[in-house]
């Protein structure tokens, strides 16, 4: 007798992060929490440099630095089946007050939404946390479009994200090989895999979260590819023959926009 593939969680809520050595403590995250949603929440934390000191959440701490896509797939794996629903975020986050319920909100409005983010502010301005989906030969001359985004989109950073569980397994969550950090092509990877698998990517404005400037766009972990390596997988991964040539082509055209 085939048992079902999908698998079926309850309501409850964690919010998962990855820290290293030298990154800031998570007193900010933890202390945001409690205002940002009116629901139990549980922080659960993954070191991958088996080095940091997170203070009271649950940690898991691995024996090597995996990058963070592989550690966040790592620590979700492992969380109860009464959790439905993971909160993505970077250590360098605040969420603002009530932005955790605005997203639960419009998850409830969205059955199909699979992945909803909040808008980022830096020194209170709006930054770029999502956009639409860069064609293949977009992709490979690095035209990636970002900005402040509402509704459903293509993708969305997850330097700070609410993730429907069914939706994450039915990608297999982030994509390990990409080894950059929120805001990166790994981000617009993860979009891409869950439209085709049938989920909504939806930004919800009324949410909002505070970062470090610049914070969406770097990765604090040990491991780093070049943003150009990132961009040639993501071609690769989708684009025939004939077409990865033409993508290469592409990339040694100059850019009519500089």
């Amino acid at each position: 007798m085939e048992s079902d593939p999908v698998r079926h969680y309850g309501d409850a809520l964690a919010v998962v992060t990855a820290t290293r050595r030298g990154l800031p403590a998570l007193d900010g995250v933890r202390a945001a929490l409690p205002a940002a949603t009116v629901r139990p929440v549980r922080l659960v934390v993954v070191d991958t440099a088996n080095g940091s000191s997170t203070g009271d959440g649950h940690v898991l701490r691995l024996a090597e630095d995996v990058g963070r896509a592989a550690a966040l797939n790592r620590v979700v794996a492992g969380l109860e089946p009464s959790v439905g629903w993971i909160v993505l975020t970077d250590p360098r986050v605040r969420w603002r007050p009530g932005a955790l319920d605005a997203l639960l909100d419009a998850a409830a409005r969205h059955p199909r939404a699979g992945l909803l983010g909040p808008r980022l502010h830096a020194s209170g301005t709006a930054v770029p946390s999502g956009g639409v989906l860069p064609g293949v030969l977009a992709a490979a001359r690095g035209r990636i479009p970002r900005g402040p985004v509402a509704g459903p989109t293509g993708w969305l950073s997850t330097a700070a994200a609410l993730v429907r569980r069914t939706a994450w397994d039915s990608v297999d969550g982030l994509d390990g090989r990409y080894l950059g950090g929120p805001g990166e092509i790994g981000d617009v990877d993860l979009g891409d895999r869950l439209g085709r698998a049938g989920w909504l990517v939806v930004a919800v404005p009324v949410a909002a979260a505070d970062v470090e400037p610049d914070d969406t766009n770097v990765c604090g972990h040990g491991i780093l590819e070049t943003h150009a390596a990132g961009l040639h997988r993501y071609v690769r991964d989708r684009a025939s023959g004939p077409v990865r040539a033409l993508a290469a082509l592409a990339r040694r055209l100059p850019d009519p926009k500089t």
